[in-house]
């Protein structure tokens, strides 16, 4: 029997659009377990996240094929054949495993990296982490877009841009999937420079003094000099990096897959304590006080002492806890994959209310107004009352909402995976604007001196105005 092949990139757009186990079969011609193995492929391909998938149970039958082509020499999967990869660079029909003699290396390929980070205060970088403080709290002060945004500029990048860009005075930094860490100029949206890692970068970058930090996908947490990109060093977790890093004082801490949250000494790159949950962390870490917070995909939310990572108290929910926490007068806020969203104490974890969504909740949420601001899978922005978590609006897009909101004078701004960013009024959640993009919008949104700031999984970084 032929087994169907199948379209790669259109079935994972498919997929993040929300299409259901019945009209994916129904689309594709598969049947359960066909549709099984076509999820357990793209996990394997490494385009497709076990987690995005954990709440579909399906019969094993049969398998497909897929259309994915990979380079011989770095292992990326590309969706098309090619004969120079996009990746790492390396003409196909030349590779054999040795460098021919006429092939030049450039000398910052195999510079050596120092395994010491020059430090300093932090600057006046305006977006210094992700989601807009250490409490993650999506607000952004300032002057807001206009009421109806257009397109300032766009930058195409070498893959999607799935990461919240950092907003410095210098430019706009982000990663993207195509392995490639940038820098963009505000004004022109032209590049500055950028630097190849190897691996794609999911994590959004923190800034501090004159560097910034990030992880990607080969478990690598990497610092940069931002004005110049060059190589500062770099710590080795043990497993691949989409949490982005929260900087305290001379300490950054990071999330990974090896199921650790890792305080890394910022001058040395060196390891000062890893805490270990039963379960891979996505989600970054977020502060108030002396603690530090964050979800593992064991279904807790953890609270640990930032100075010793000792476990003061952990949350269970029903459902992986992916998604960046956020703390507001004495709680935290977040969501799980069990359809909840919560709201616990932070200095005891005792639940203080709890709301339910109509699927798993994929943002961390927004805080302002006496308000609480999240997505969900279901394809709904929510507003719930901060205090109370009673329900005061919820906006339906087209498809499933991976993009965490952001606050400013009144409107809430995110992304969805139908391809469109929006502006909703907080007080009322009617739709103020939206913009259409080539493709998802799983990037979180930054707003910076009247301008929106985000990705595509079009390959592109756009700014508004």
């Amino acid at each position: 029997m032929i087994k169907p092949r199948i379209d790669a990139k259109q079935a994972l757009q498919d997929i993040r659009r929300g299409l259901t186990d019945s009209a994916l079969m129904d689309k594709y011609k598969l049947s359960a377990r066909g549709l099984e193995s076509l999820f357990n492929k793209l996990v394997q391909a490494g385009l497709l996240l076990q987690s995005e998938i954990d709440d579909r149970h399906l019969l094993r039958t049969t398998s497909v094929d897929i259309a994915i082509f990979r380079c011989p020499a770095c292992g990326m999967p590309q969706f098309n054949e090619f004969d120079e990869c996009p990746q790492c660079g390396i003409i196909v029909s030349k590779y054999k495993g040795l460098r021919p003699e006429n092939e030049t290396v450039s000398e910052e390929s195999h510079k050596p990296v120092p395994t010491a980070a020059p430090w300093s205060q932090p600057s006046t970088a305006v977006n210094l982490m992700f989601r807009g403080d250490e409490r993650r709290t999506g607000r952004y002060h300032g002057r807001a877009m206009s009421s109806s945004p257009q397109l300032k500029w766009r930058y195409r990048a070498d893959g999607w841009v799935s990461c919240q860009p950092a907003i410095t005075p210098g430019g706009i930094l982000c990663g993207t999937v195509g392995g490639s860490f940038l820098r963009v100029d505000l004004a022109r949206g032209s590049e500055v420079w950028h630097r190849k890692t190897g691996s794609p970068i999911y994590s959004s970058c923190a800034v501090a003094g004159r560097f910034t930090f990030f992880g990607d996908l080969a478990g690598i947490v990497y610092a940069m000099d931002w004005e110049t990109g060059a190589p500062q060093g770099q710590y080795s977790t043990g497993g691949p990096v989409y949490s982005s890093p929260l900087v305290l004082g001379d300490v950054i801490h990071i999330g990974s897959l090896d199921g650790r949250l890792h305080a890394i000494e910022a001058r040395s790159l060196t390891v000062r304590w890893k805490t270990k949950t039963n379960g891979p962390i996505y989600s970054s870490p977020a502060t108030e006080g002396s603690k530090i917070f964050f979800g593992s995909f064991d279904g807790h939310l953890y609270a640990v002492d930032h100075e010793t990572g000792q476990i003061l108290w952990s949350h269970g929910t029903r459902g992986p806890v992916t998604q960046t926490p956020a703390t507001d007068s004495g709680l935290v806020f977040f969501g799980s994959g069990d359809r909840n969203f919560y709201a616990v104490s932070a200095e005891t974890g005792e639940e203080i209310w709890r709301f339910p969504t109509g699927d798993k909740v994929t943002t961390g949420p927004a805080i302002g107004n006496d308000s609480v601001y999240f997505g969900s899978a279901d394809g709904r922005l929510y507003a719930v009352e901060e205090r109370t978590g009673r329900v005061q609006w919820w906006y339906q897009t087209g498809g499933a909402v991976y993009s965490s909101p952001g606050l400013i004078e009144g409107m809430v701004c995110f992304g969805s995976v139908d391809g469109y960013v929006y502006g909703v009024d907080t007080e009322t959640g009617q739709m103020v604007w939206q913009f259409q993009t080539g493709g998802p919008v799983h990037s979180s949104p930054a707003i910076v001196d009247g301008v929106l700031y985000v990705g595509s999984d079009d390959g592109c970084l756009y700014a508004l105005e």
